[in-house]
């Protein structure tokens, strides 16, 4: 999952960067291609980077319930 990620983000900087720097024979194809990079980055890389870095996570961790807030709480008075 790592490199199909790494290999997807440099494919979509490569075809943006090389649709902004040509000049295509139609008029806005190059804004439909950056476009459609746009698209495909927030669509579809940004939601399999967020499940691969949060795929083995517990949900506990990441919520504030009490026994967390004590937690902190704690942990700030023994500094």
């Amino acid at each position: 999952m790592k490199y199909i990620l790494i290999i997807l983000i440099v494919a979509l900087l490569g075809v943006g960067i090389f649709a902004y720097n040509y000049e295509f024979a139609e008029e806005d194809f190059d804004q439909k291609v950056i476009g459609v990079c746009v698209l495909i980055f927030s669509f579809i890389w940004m939601p399999l980077f967020i499940y691969h870095r949060y795929k083995n996570k517990k949900k506990e961790d990441f919520i504030l319930s009490n026994e967390n807030l004590k937690e902190m709480n704690d942990f700030s008075r023994k500094e």
